[in-house]
């Protein structure tokens, strides 16, 4: 099967890269970057995921698709070479020693998904988290949040949670569960937790190992903005108690 017919119908402009900008869309006049095209390709050879059926998000840094593998949603994020934040990466993968050093935007792009794809095989048994299925180059595959093609909602648009105590110490308790994997989440906040009628964290790609340079100061960050968030759905709570609960102390 070609890519063509994969995401037919689909508006990939997004994807292309930055000398294909004029003139045709169609994919086989290459909107579709070279490399990413290989990678959904052998994706789907390898079964990481049966079809797609719509577009989810487009943003920066990834756009997102919504498909199925054996009658299950699944999510195709495909991080956009030409788009994404590169100088904002590097301070996250500089210094994991899982990841050796890159020449180019392209090989820093690929560490990033694959940086994402390792940070959810780590915690996704002790956490709630999307559930990695593949990746390759720029493309990652997971379960999908959500129903029916249409993503969970992310606690910023939640105006007001239910339970938000159950849901600041679920929140905290997963904090405590990637400490103790030795990682740190490093771009935790209400944008990246899904409600499902639970949280569920997502947007994993920053995630550090305890051994960065950086892990305690993102941990910190993390913790602050968790703190804030749910101070203001009137949970009762301190950041400095959160960190000593989340590193043991």
């Amino acid at each position: 099967m070609s890519v063509e017919k994969i995401f037919k119908g689909f508006d990939l402009e997004g994807l292309k890269a930055p000398a294909q900008r004029r003139g045709s869309r169609k994919i086989s006049e290459r909107v579709f970057d070279e490399s990413t095209i290989k990678a959904i390709l052998k994706l789907k050879k390898k079964g990481a995921f049966d079809t797609v059926e719509q577009i989810v998000s487009q943003g920066k840094e990834a756009n997102v698709y919504y498909g199925t593998l054996g009658g299950e949603g699944v999510a195709l994020k495909i991080y956009c070479y030409e788009t994404s934040d590169f100088k904002n990466m590097g301070k996250y993968v500089r210094g994991d020693p899982r990841f050796p050093d890159w020449r180019s935007r392209r090989q820093l792009i690929t560490l990033w998904a694959q940086k994402e794809y390792k940070n959810l095989m780590r915690v996704q048994e002790k956490v709630a988290c999307p559930v990695p299925i593949g990746f390759l180059g720029n493309v990652l595959v997971m379960s999908f949040v959500g129903s029916d093609g249409i993503p969970a909602p992310t606690l910023n648009e939640v105006p007001i949670v239910e339970h938000p105590r159950k849901y600041f110490k679920a929140v905290v308790g997963y904090m405590q569960e990637m400490y103790s994997l030795r990682l740190v989440h490093g771009d935790l906040s209400e944008y990246n937790i899904m409600d499902v009628g639970s949280p569920v964290l997502i947007d994993f790609s920053a995630g550090v190992l305890l051994d960065h340079p950086e892990a305690f100061n993102f941990l910190q960050r993390d913790v602050n903005n968790v703190v804030r968030y749910f101070q203001k759905q009137g949970v009762e709570c301190d950041a400095g108690d959160v960190l000593k609960q989340v590193v043991g102390e």
